[in-house]
């Protein structure tokens, strides 16, 4: 089974016009969101006007049956810890809470579908480029 774990930045276009976004992910058979991800989007809702309507947009999606949210846990802190290190010792730092998206990815063999290059950096991370 095919994985894909979307960043913020994918998903917050991704929730507004599915149609250009989709095609990067068409061959994944599930979504995954990490709890991380679902915070940073809950958390620039209060930052818009549309923030009803993104929050619908939101729900609607989760409830499809091929997208599950991916909890953090203690593999998960296992994963942070060696990714943390990884890109300390490559001497690329990104930011924290993308450690964490990478971290819940590589736990569940998943891709990330992003628009930060600097999940490149990430070993053992496949990235698809919005």
């Amino acid at each position: 089974m095919k994985r894909v774990v979307l960043d913020t930045n994918f998903l917050i276009p991704f929730l507004k016009d599915p149609r250009s976004p989709a095609k990067l992910i068409s061959g994944y058979d599930e979504v995954l969101l990490p709890a991380i991800v679902i915070g940073e989007f809950r958390a620039g809702l209060f930052n818009t006007k549309a923030g009803r309507q993104n929050r619908l947009a939101l729900e609607q999606f989760l409830q499809k049956s091929s997208v599950s949210i991916v909890p953090v846990t203690e593999a998960t802190a296992e994963m942070y810890a060696k990714v943390f290190q990884a890109l300390r010792d490559g001497g690329h730092p990104i930011p924290q809470n993308d450690m964490w998206i990478a971290a819940s990815a590589i736990e569940h063999g998943a891709d990330i579908a992003t628009a930060d290059e600097h999940f490149s950096f990430v070993p053992m991370l496949t990235v698809v480029l919005l």
